[in-house]
């Protein structure tokens, strides 16, 4: 069989491997450029650093620096909700609204009891109540009689922010209170003045019945982040007395924020291995679509190494089981890694390369020694 027989015989399943293999190589390479970049930026960031204290005055022979600190943090004026008699002394104080919505599920099959349902030919449309974050439109719904929701919150979710946060004397810039995203719920006992607002378990029901509510009742649940008093690590740029994100020679930004007390080496050594997790993430990504990209290609390359000797030198397995397909999707992810590490590190690049070629170098050194054997 000819090369094109066999082409036409599986040209959309070779077609779809040839797309999975380019989007998996392009985010491996994306991948293994931006960790590279990071790291190298880390490594920048780590050797320009210098440790300062919190508890000393503020000294302007640190302006431009990066800086280590750490310390309590020091918010000022409280973050309030007067309607609800909230106040909180954090970085952060979250509002967040749900609202009591029709959702619409649809089924091949019909299974269990619902509020209402309907069957078509192949699909079971179910309906029930529930508090969602999110605006449900009822518009697209199959039923939309009787199952109408509203077309917006009449209190919305926010985030106050702020306006002033110091360890020491100083103070932390816009990105580094972005940075406290860990929020804990606030569970008061303080009843709000407005006495058609109810309490259960630290949320503020907008409703006549809290065990039987209404469509476009509403709750709201209170949360903070970066509490007064907790201690933090953060190591960023010190520009006219705020700490910001520190420019790289490697056009990557810099600013580490930790809760608790961390030395130089920690916080940056606690950096790397959130890094680590990202990247390795990626490359399984990367792996698994050039695992599915060899599976497309099966057929055409089971044909080219039939039909050409060389190539069966590093295939001696023709019938290219999954152990094969793995093999080789693991090779060339190691390739496109290695050649993108091999210029900042050569030892790791050409260890890389060496390890994704070894595979096919001991298949052609086993046929070579057999061949060498018959003559």
């Amino acid at each position: 069989m000819r090369f094109t027989e066999a082409f036409k015989s599986c040209w959309v399943t070779t077609l779809f491997g040839v797309v999975l293999l380019l989007f998996g190589s392009v985010i491996l390479i994306w991948n293994e450029g931006r960790t590279i970049r990071v790291l190298l930026s880390l490594d920048e960031a780590l050797n320009d650093a210098i440790t300062v204290s919190a508890d000393m005055p503020y000294e302007k022979q640190y302006e431009g620096r990066l800086i280590h600190l750490n310390g309590a943090l020091s918010t000022g004026e409280p973050l309030t909700e007067p309607d609800y008699n909230i106040q909180v002394q954090a970085v952060k104080l979250k509002r967040r609204v749900q609202m009591y919505q029709w959702v619409e599920e649809s089924v091949e099959n019909r299974f269990g009891e619902s509020v209402a349902t309907v069957e078509t030919e192949d699909r079971s449309y179910f309906y029930s109540r529930e508090w969602r974050d999110n605006l449900v439109d009822s518009r697209s719904f199959y039923i939309r009689t009787g199952h109408h929701n509203p077309t917006s919150f009449p209190i919305d979710t926010t985030v106050h922010l702020s306006e002033h946060v110091h360890i020491g004397p100083y103070e932390l810039g816009a990105v580094a209170k972005e940075r406290f995203e860990t929020f804990q719920e606030i569970t008061s006992d303080t009843r709000p003045e407005d006495p058609s607002v109810r309490m259960h378990s630290g949320l503020y029901y907008h409703c006549n019945d809290i065990w039987n509510p209404e469509i476009g009742d509403i709750r709201i649940q209170f949360a903070y982040a970066g509490l007064e008093g907790s201690y933090v690590t953060v190591v960023g740029k010190l520009e006219n007395g705020k700490i910001v994100p520190y420019e790289s020679t490697h056009f990557r930004r810099v600013l580490l924020l930790e809760p608790g007390e961390h030395n130089l080496n920690e916080i940056f050594r606690l950096e790397h291995q959130q890094q680590r997790y990202f990247m390795w993430g990626i490359r399984f990504i990367g792996w698994v679509l050039l695992f599915f990209a060899t599976i497309c290609s099966t057929t055409i390359m089971q044909h080219l190494a039939r039909e050409h000797r060389f190539l069966r030198m590093f295939f001696p397995d023709t019938n290219f089981t999954l152990s094969t397909n793995i093999m080789m999707s693991f090779s060339v992810a190691l390739v496109i890694v290695s050649i993108a590490w091999i210029v900042h590190r050569p030892w790791l690049g050409g260890g890389l390369l060496f390890a994704a070629m070894s595979p096919f170098l001991y298949c052609a050194r086993g046929i070579t020694g057999s061949y060498q054997r018959m003559d």
